[in-house]
C-alpha cells in the first residue's frame, strides 16, 4: 500500500470533505484550504492523529508521477495479479530499497553497476535488471509512495481493449444482437450470425470495392455479447425475475429472540413411494405439511398423508404443532427420544396458495391468537429455514431408499421407483417420526451452533409454551364454519343430518327458524360443534347415521353424494348414499387387481381414515391404488366453496384463480375424483354384493 504523510502538498479527507495541507505553522498545528470553496482552517496535529485513528481522517494518494512522468496505477490489489509477477515485483523492490538507503545517490550507469551487483549477490537473484529499468521502477515506486503495486508488470493491460470492429459494422451487430439475441425466444449464436452476415452483405452492395465492411466471425459475435453485462443477458432472456433471483443479495432474514416468535409453514409432495400394508401395491407419493419453529430449528408438527395440499392438511399440520406430542411413546416405543415441541406460535408465515388464503384458516389463526405473514409471489427464500428443511428432510431420510423419486427426474436413469417401492404407508410414517426426533432434533445446526432440541428445550425454561384451555376447543378453533337453521329434524350439513336433545333445547330458547353458527372437521363428519350464541359455548351434536358418517371425510362425502346423484337417479337420501358407498367400495375392489397404476392415489385418498392418528392419514384395510405419475395429482384443481350445494354433471368447472389466489373457503377439491367416477356406462352390482358390503360397513 501506499506511505505518506503529514506534509505540505498533501491532500486529505475529513468525513466527507477534502482539504489541501499549506502549512505547519509555529503552535503545532496545521493550515488547510478547502478544496471545495478554497476556506482556510487550521487544525492540531493531535486532532488530525485522532481523527486518522478514529477513521474520520484519510489521506488522498494522487496516482501519479512526476511532472514529466506517466500515469502511476496502483488500484488492483496484489491478489488480483498473477503470482509469479508479484514475486519479481518483490525482488525489485529490495534494489529500489537498497537506493533510497544510500540517499543521495544519482541513478547512473556506472553508479547502479555495482549497487545491482551486491544486491543481486545478497538476494541471489540470478537475473538483475539493468540500470535503465531499476530508473524507470524507482520514479513509478516514489510517485506512488513507495507501493509495490506501482511497479507490478501490467501483462493484462496491454494490447488495443474494447470491441475491435469498425464503427458501421459495430453498429449493424448491436442491432442484430438487441433485436434477435436479448429477446425471451433465446435465439442460438450461430443464427444471430448469420443475419449479421446477411445485413453487412446487403449493405456491401451499396459501398465501393475499397469501401466494403469486414465480416466478423462467429468467435467475434461470441466476444460481444460476452462483453455484455450478464445481468441483462439474463433479464433480457429468461425475464427480470429470473435475473433478480440469479444475482440477488441475501440477507441474514428477520431476527428472532424466541421460541415460537416465527414459525413458518408449507407443503412438498414427498420423495418416496409408498406402499399400501396389506395390498403391497404402490400408493404414491404422500403430501407432507410441515410447521419449522425458525428460532430453534425444531420443526413444530407435520402432516403426511393423500390429502392434496388443502385446508384439511394445514388445520391437522397446525393441531399437532400446538399439541404435545405424548403419544410417541405409546405407538413408536423403539423411539429413543422425546419430542418437546409444543405451544400457539406468535406469527405463522406461509405461502400464497388457496388454503392459507381461506377464511377458515385466518379465522382458526385468529382465534388460536397468532397472526399471519404471507410470503411474497414466487420468492421461496422469504422462508429458507423451512425450504432448508424440508430438503434436508427429503435428501436425507428418502433419497437412498427404495421407492425414491429423486427430487430431479434427469437422476433417476433406469431406476423405475413404482416397481422398487418397499416402504409401507406404516413404516414410512414411523421412519418420518425417528428421523425428526432421534436424528434432526439432535443433530448440531450450524445456523444457531447447537442442536434444534437443546436450543428449544434452553429457550422454554424461563417462558413455558402457551397452550389453548383444552384439547376440544382446540379442534373447534381448527375446524370449518359454516351457518345453518336449526329444524325439527336437526341441522343438515352435505346431505347428512345431525340432531340430539342438546340441540333441540336450543331450538326452543332461540325460537323457529333459528340460524346458528357450527364447525366441523373436515376429516371426520360424525359430529358437528353447534354455537349456543346465549351461552357463547359450542355443544357436540352427532351425526343420525353414525355407521355412515363416522370417519368420513368432507371430500370423501361429496364424492359419494356425486356417484348418487349420477348413479342412483339423483337421489340422495342417506339410503342411497349408503349403496353408494357400498358400490364405491366394490368398485375399487374390482380395479384393485388391474395391471395400469392409474387413480391409485386418488383410490388412497379416498380410503384414507383421519381419525386413524393425529400426523397421518392411514389408508383403510381395504384395498387401495394411487398413480404417483400422474400430474393431476400433485397439482389438483381448487375447491368448491362449501357453502355452495354440490354442482351437477353438467355444470362447468371454475377455472382456478391466478397468484396472489383470491380466498377460498372450502377445505379440500371436490373436483378430482377416482378413476370410476368417470365411466358413467359402469354395471350395477348385484343386490346381494352390496347388501353384503353394507352389512360390514354398518358393522
Amino acid at each position: 500500500m501506499s506511505l505518506t504523510t503529514l506534509k505540505k502538498g498533501q491532500r486529505i479527507k475529513v468525513k466527507t470533505s477534502e482539504f489541501l495541507i499549506l502549512q505547519k505553522l509555529p503552535d503545532s498545528r496545521w493550515q488547510l484550504q478547502s478544496c471545495a470553496n478554497g476556506e482556510w482552517s487550521a487544525l492540531s496535529e493531535h486532532d488530525l492523529l485522532d481523527g486518522f485513528a478514529l477513521g474520520e481522517v484519510s489521506f488522498i494518494v494522487d496516482a501519479q508521477a512526476r511532472a514529466d512522468g506517466p500515469p502511476v496505477k496502483v488500484a488492483r490489489d496484489l491478489s488480483a495479479h498473477p503470482p509469479e509477477l508479484v514475486a519479481l515485483a518483490k525482488t525489485r523492490e529490495q534494489y529500489l530499497k537498497e537506493i533510497d538507503r544510500q540517499q543521495p545517490i544519482a541513478i547512473t550507469r556506472t553508479s547502479m553497476a555495482a549497487l545491482i551487483r551486491s544486491v543481486s549477490e545478497r538476494i541471489k537473484d540470478d537475473k538483475p535488471p539493468g540500470w535503465l529499468t531499476i530508473w524507470r521502477d524507482y520514479r513509478k515506486w516514489i510517485a506512488s509512495g513507495r507501493d509495490v503495486r506501482a511497479i507490478v508488470l501490467r501483462h493484462a493491460d496491454r494490447g488495443k481493449s474494447g470491441a475491435r470492429s469498425l464503427p458501421d459494422t459495430q453498429t449493424i451487430s448491436d442491432r442484430v444482437i438487441d433485436e434477435l439475441y436479448m429477446t425471451p425466444e433465446r435465439k442460438r449464436v450461430p443464427e444471430i450470425h448469420l443475419e449479421i452476415v446477411r445485413r453487412l452483405t446487403d449493405a456491401n452492395q451499396l459501398r465501393p470495392e475499397g469501401d466494403r465492411l469486414p465480416i466478423p466471425s462467429q468467435r467475434t459475435i461470441y466476444r460481444e455479447i460476452a462483453r455484455r453485462p450478464p445481468y441483462e443477458l439474463m433479464a433480457a432472456r429468461y425475464g427480470k425475475r429470473r435475473a433478480e433471483m440469479e444475482f440477488r443479495v441475501s440477507a441474514t432474514g428477520p431476527e428472532t429472540s424466541r421460541a415460537l416468535q416465527r414459525v413458518s409453514m408449507d407443503h412438498t409432495p414427498s420423495d418416496l413411494i409408498v406402499v399400501d400394508d396389506s395390498s403391497m401395491l404402490p400408493l404414491g407419493r404422500p403430501t407432507i405439511t410441515s410447521a419449522l419453529d425458525e428460532h430453534t430449528r425444531s420443526p413444530m408438527g407435520f402432516y403426511t398423508g393423500f390429502e392434496p395440499p388443502s385446508c384439511l392438511s394445514v388445520m391437522r399440520c397446525l393441531k399437532h404443532a400446538i399439541l404435545p406430542k405424548t403419544y410417541i411413546q405409546r405407538e413408536f416405543p423403539g423411539i429413543k427420544n422425546r419430542w418437546d415441541c409444543y405451544g400457539v406460535p406468535e406469527l405463522v408465515v406461509v405461502d400464497n396458495p388457496p388454503e392459507f388464503h381461506s377464511s377458515h384458516f385466518e379465522r382458526a389463526c385468529l382465534q388460536i391468537g397468532a397472526d399471519i405473514q404471507y410470503a411474497k409471489v414466487l420468492v421461496p427464500w422469504y422462508k429458507g429455514k423451512l425450504e432448508r428443511f424440508q430438503g434436508t428432510l427429503c435428501h436425507d431420510l428418502m433419497h437412498g431408499n427404495p421407492g425414491t423419486t429423486f427430487s430431479n427426474i434427469l437422476e433417476r436413469d433406469d431406476y423405475n421407483p413404482s416397481r422398487q417401492a418397499v416402504v409401507l404407508l406404516s413404516t414410512f410414517r414411523e421412519m418420518l417420526h425417528r428421523w425428526i426426533i432421534d436424528v434432526y432434533l439432535q443433530t448440531p445446526h450450524r445456523g444457531i451452533t447447537d442442536t434444534p432440541a437443546h436450543r428449544w428445550r434452553s429457550d422454554i425454561t424461563d417462558l413455558p409454551p402457551p397452550l389453548p384451555p383444552s384439547a376440544s376447543e382446540l379442534e373447534v378453533a381448527l375446524g370449518m364454519t359454516v351457518q345453518r337453521v336449526v329444524f325439527h329434524y336437526g341441522i343438515e350439513l352435505e346431505g347428512l343430518k345431525y340432531n340430539g336433545p342438546e340441540l333441540g333445547e336450543l331450538r326452543r330458547r332461540m325460537g323457529v327458524g333459528a340460524k346458528v353458527e357450527l364447525t366441523f372437521d373436515p376429516g371426520d363428519l360424525g359430529h358437528v360443534n353447534v354455537l349456543d350464541p346465549q351461552k357463547g359455548t359450542y355443544i357436540c351434536v352427532p351425526a343420525v347415521n353414525q355407521a355412515y358418517a363416522k370417519g368420513l371425510s368432507f371430500w370423501q362425502n361429496k364424492v359419494i353424494r356425486r356417484y348418487a346423484h349420477r348413479q342412483l337417479d339423483a337421489r340422495t337420501d342417506i339410503a342411497a348414499l349408503a349403496q353408494a358407498k357400498a358400490e364405491i367400495r366394490a368398485l375399487v375392489e374390482r380395479d384393485f387387481n388391474r395391471k395400469s397404476t392409474r387413480g391409485r392415489k386418488r383410490h388412497a385418498r379416498f380410503l384414507e381414515d383421519h381419525t386413524a392418528g393425529p400426523t397421518a392419514g392411514v389408508v383403510c384395510a381395504e384395498i387401495v391404488s394411487g398413480d404417483p405419475a400422474d400430474p393431476r395429482e400433485i397439482q389438483p384443481n381448487p375447491a368448491e366453496d362449501i357453502g355452495e350445494r354440490t354442482k351437477s354433471p353438467a355444470e362447468p368447472s371454475r377455472p382456478p384463480a391466478a397468484p396472489p389466489p383470491a380466498r377460498r373457503d372450502a377445505f379440500a377439491d371436490d373436483e378430482i375424483l377416482p378413476v370410476f367416477e368417470a365411466d358413467l356406462d359402469l354395471p350395477r352390482l348385484s343386490a346381494a354384493v352390496i347388501s353384503t358390503t353394507a352389512m360390514e360397513e354398518s358393522q
